[in-house]
């Protein structure tokens, strides 16, 4: 299995509570799956553009800039699993991670995660448990179609560097453990509910003005739904 985690901390590594909960869940999960290759990659610094709503995602299965974005959003595809984690800042994800999040639009529109499991992040500075972008994240990576799991937010991490037997490891590692089973059976861990747009129903319920705004997404699940009729058909000739 392949494993991408995906955060939007700033801070040097060292100094960063995001990157120091995700070291800490690096450990538990490759105690628990060696096997495993997981993937780790900061935002900051990293060569992606503000999203400029010209609407070719909405037409093609790709964006008009080619950088490390476009680069992130194949590696997510190719990944079995997805983690996104973000500080808070003023109640949600940053700017660096939103920035990123606004070009995955066709990953919401399409539900290009499905079949892959998925865990949503934070961390606040706040003593009472802010877990606004983690509760975001977890409703994006809805969006995208995965199989996402509880958030996880991490509060008041100034003083949190250990995450051995305290509240905070105990917690961090029996998220981490639903991201396993979600990774591993992601039929068992589809959100009931999530945000976005519903590109089927659309193209159903108001045609017209669907295929105007998403030009190629009608023939593009039309495909998809040939190609899944005839493999039922295949595996009911079996």
């Amino acid at each position: 299995m392949k494993i991408i985690a995906i955060h939007s901390s700033p801070r040097p590594k060292n100094l960063s509570h995001t990157a120091v909960m995700l070291s800490a869940l690096r450990e538990h999960l490759t105690t628990r799956r060696p096997e495993w290759d997981y993937e780790e990659v900061a935002l900051w610094g990293l060569d992606i553009n503000v999203c400029d709503g010209n609407g070719r995602c909405f037409r093609r299965d790709d964006c008009v800039f080619e950088d490390e974005a476009e680069t992130l959003i194949q590696r997510m595809l190719e990944a079995d699993g997805v983690i996104l984690a973000s500080p808070n800042y003023c109640a949600n994800v940053n700017s660096t991670m939103m920035k990123f999040v606004e070009r995955t639009t066709r990953l919401s529109h399409r539900r290009l995660l499905a079949g892959k499991g998925a865990l949503a992040l934070s961390t606040s500075a706040s003593p009472f448990e802010s877990s606004h972008a983690a509760d975001y994240l977890r409703r994006l990576l809805g969006s995208y179609g995965a199989s996402v799991v509880d958030a996880c937010n991490i509060g008041s991490p100034i003083v949190v560097y250990d995450y051995g037997d305290t509240n905070h490891g105990v917690a961090l590692r029996a998220h981490v453990d639903s991201f396993i089973e979600a990774v591993e059976a992601p039929q068992d861990h589809i959100p009931d509910g999530t945000f976005g747009i519903d590109i089927r129903a659309s193209l159903r319920d108001h045609p017209e003005f669907a295929r105007r705004l998403f030009r190629s997404d009608d023939r593009y699940f039309a495909t998809q739904d040939r190609e899944q009729q005839e493999a039922q058909k295949h595996e009911a000739s079996e």
